[in-house]
């Protein structure tokens, strides 16, 4: 019997249900209630952070109190990333019977970036690991959680995002570049509409097409409603406190 892969396309007006529903997915699939499933998923302007990471390292958090945009920590590591409706977010959440390693887990979300832009005729390499890079700028990034029997590795993919708002918000880390820890494509971000004059809808297609071709089977399913409860609930845990924000102004 062929294992049919879940696609969902659920979208919540609030970015942290959004951000909370990877994290509800991922124990859905651990704990066997739903099968392999791909997200492809749009939030409302927000700004998105590591489980670890101190958020005025690299956000401008006056910025975003002085704008009103929140900020959001997600289940897995990482850096700062700045998410609009013109940037599409991809999630990869699957079982696995052993801890995989997180270079086979990058591997997985930039090969179907990859894929589905060579689909639209683009060029694209990799660097860093899990940046995806288009003529020297940054088109997307990704960032996993590897836990007991599953994993997720969720990525952007920047088609016409505010890259100016962006650049307000997201603090370059180029003492991480001085140290030769990353190039400095990390912090190069472009869409790809400036890129190459491609479109979300003509993004959204290759990925799907790519999905299928690189998974087999695909069924379009749903968010299930205990999943959105629980979404709803850890949605609260999840927003940073403007407290914690205030002495950045």
């Amino acid at each position: 019997m062929v294992e049919v892969l879940e696609l969902i396309k659920y979208c919540s007006y609030d970015p942290a249900v959004n951000v909370a529903l990877d994290e509800v997915l991922l124990e859905s699939i651990r704990r066997g209630l739903r099968g392999d499933t791909i997200r492809i998923w749009f939030n409302p302007i927000s700004v998105v952070i590591g489980y670890s990471l101190n958020p005025c390292d690299e956000v401008y958090c006056g910025e975003t109190l002085r704008l009103g945009i929140p900020i959001i920590r997600r289940i897995s590591g990482g850096g700062a990333v700045y998410h609009d409706l013109g940037n599409i977010n991809i999630s990869i959440i699957r079982r696995s019977s052993g801890m995989k390693k997180i270079e086979v887990i990058y591997s997985e979300a930039t090969s179907l970036i990859i894929s589905a832009l060579s689909r639209l005729g683009v060029k694209a390499w990799v660097e860093n690991m899990n940046d995806v890079v288009v003529n020297g700028f940054k088109v997307s990034g990704s960032a996993a959680a590897i836990k007991s029997g599953g994993y997720i590795v969720h990525s952007t993919l920047l088609v016409s995002s505010n890259i100016d708002l962006l650049k307000r918000l997201i603090k370059p880390r180029l003492d991480r570049v001085a140290r030769g820890e990353v190039t400095i494509a990390k912090y190069n971000p472009g869409n790809l509409r400036d890129l190459s004059r491609v479109t979300v809808r003509e993004t959204l297609e290759a990925l799907v097409s790519t999905i299928e071709s690189m998974y087999g089977p695909i069924v379009e399913s749903e968010i299930e409603y205990t999943e959105l409860s629980e979404a709803l609930k850890l949605a609260e845990k999840r927003r940073v406190p403007i407290k914690a924000l205030e002495n950045f102004q």
